[in-house]
């Protein structure tokens, strides 16, 4: 009866957790073997965490990989940037502020702020 016990002890306390999308510590977009499932609508940020857009669509290399983002800036404008600028941890989407695009974007929230 013990070494039942001490099975059932390990197997509910001992396993590794699962991890979900939500656990993810930031990684680059484009290190991702595939577009992960359901970004459409996420918040995209600057690296100061400002919310600059949400995303519209993620594109894809002929193997899959997420190669680029188009997302929906706050200006109403569409923005395409590349995944290897961009890094995804889940909840949002954080894209490198010296992208042109992104740099455009942070120029245009400074002159109306």
């Amino acid at each position: 009866m013990s070494k039942i016990r001490d099975i059932l002890f390990c197997s509910l306390f001992m396993s590794p957790a699962v991890a979900s999308a939500e656990d993810l510590a930031p990684v680059a977009l484009n290190s991702l073997s595939a577009a992960p499932a359901n970004v459409v609508g996420l918040p995209v940020l600057d690296q100061k965490g400002e919310t600059i857009g949400k995303v519209l669509r993620m594109l894809s290399d002929q193997d899959g990989h997420p190669a680029a983002l188009a997302f929906r800036a706050n200006n109403g404008n569409t923005v395409v940037i590349s995944a290897g600028a961009t890094s995804y941890d889940g909840h949002a989407l954080v894209t490198s502020s010296d992208q042109p695009q992104i740099a455009a974007l942070s120029a245009t929230r400074t002159a109306t702020n």
